[in-house]
């Protein structure tokens, strides 16, 4: 409302000021023309006078004509009638002039400041029709995927306003379309991995549940056997399943981590406790070592599960006998969390690809479905951590995790 007023109030003040200053001119001008014929006509009359009457003293003559009385003015008057002249009628001619005069200077005032707001309010609705256009082309541009905001276009008024805003709009709305396609991507790859994932185990699953239905008579030992592989697979594909959800919500950014100060000795105790009857059936022993009174700000459920999949992944992949050291290292940028084996190693062509999803190892002892490492990454880097591998072939593996305080 405020812009409208100010763009309103510099035409209507010009316009004001020409109406003004040509009235002005006008009304001296005519004052003046209008003095020259009444003198002129004072000077004919006071000429017929002294010829016809030399007697008559000319200053009250004069003084009569500058201030006539109301007398003198009746005398007149009935003199004009006696002659056939009514109060209207002009005996003069230049008296007539005068009045055209003057009606033709305003006549001709106001014509000209009606030509002149037309002329204006034209120009205006053609600006703002240029205006429009040029949006409109302006409009095709970013629909056709031209990014340009124009910046040197810009000017003070509403179109420009209206211009950038349209702009954020819809730069706003392609990058939200954007988003959604990345996000549809993902999703599809998502269930295109679980789907491949689960066609196995399923097939395995459906052939052992049609030989216990075709061989009612089959040996308890054996059934017993079929049953616990189902047991087994159905067990792997729900952790399976389960973290690939999670994977997926991680993805989407759609879960919210709940971080808080936590002390690292807890936190890595807990996870020790989760693979305590792993590391005892496999001959292993985990050695905690370091800063372990020191404190980060994580969320403890997540991370917990993310150093369980690594420290799992060093366990599965080592010999009988053998110690897993975890080892703790705080300072005031960072603390870091070091998990070394002395397993069976990696080889380089496998090494930079551990962290993919559903890459696993060919020649390692225990093919797993290459799913752990790159959840226990996403997990880490959504409190923005880092984490790195180094490993030797036949010497052991080591994960550096790196959390920035």
């Amino acid at each position: 409302m405020h812009r409208k007023i100010r763009q309103l109030f510099f035409p209507v003040l010009i316009f004001a000021l020409a109406i003004t200053t040509l009235c002005s001119l006008a009304i001296v001008g005519v004052n003046r023309y209008y003095q020259a014929e009444i003198n002129q006509e004072y000077a004919s009359l006071l000429g017929v006078v002294a010829s016809q009457a030399p007697t008559v003293e000319m200053s009250k003559l004069i003084q009569s004509l500058r201030y006539p009385s109301t007398e003198t003015q009746q005398t007149g008057m009935k003199i004009l009638r006696d002659y056939g002249y009514r109060p209207q009628d002009s005996v003069s001619e230049p008296t007539q002039d005068y009045l055209k005069t003057t009606l033709l200077v305003v006549a001709g005032g106001l014509t000209t400041f009606a030509v002149v707001t037309v002329l204006y309010f034209w120009w205006l609705d053609y600006c703002r029709q240029r205006q429009i256009r040029q949006l409109v082309d302006y409009l095709e541009e970013l629909n056709s995927q031209t990014h340009d905001l124009k910046l040197a276009e810009n000017r003070e008024g509403e179109f420009s306003l209206l211009t950038n805003q349209l702009y954020k709009l819809i730069i706003t709305q392609r990058t939200v379309a954007h988003t959604n396609q990345e996000d549809r991507q993902k999703l599809e790859t998502a269930l295109a991995d679980i789907s491949h994932q689960l066609r196995t185990p399923l097939t395995s699953l459906q052939i052992t549940v049609d030989n216990l239905v075709a061989d009612p008579a089959m040996p308890i030992s054996q059934r017993q056997e079929f049953l616990n592989s189902t047991s087994r697979q159905l067990e792997q594909m729900s952790s399976l399943v389960t973290t690939l959800l999670h994977l997926t919500k991680f993805d989407n950014h759609s879960i919210k981590l709940a971080s808080q100060r936590l002390a690292v000795g807890e936190l890595l105790n807990t996870v020790i406790q989760n693979l305590a009857v792993l590391a005892e059936l496999n001959d292993l022993e985990l050695i905690l070592q370091g800063d372990l009174r020191a404190e980060v700000r994580l969320d403890a459920r997540w991370q917990t599960e993310a150093l369980t999949n690594i420290i799992k992944n060093c366990l599965e992949h080592s010999p009988r006998g053998e110690k897993i050291i975890i080892t703790v290292k705080d300072c005031p940028l960072f603390l870091k969390i070091i998990i070394e084996d002395h397993g069976e190693g990696i080889a380089p062509s496998d090494l930079r690809h551990i962290f993919e999803r559903f890459y696993s190892i060919k020649s390692s002892r225990h093919a797993g479905v290459g799913i752990g490492l790159a959840f226990a990454k996403a997990i880490i880097e959504a409190e923005n951590g880092q984490i790195a591998v180094q490993s030797t072939p036949g010497k052991g593996t080591k994960f550096s995790i790196t959390y920035f305080k």
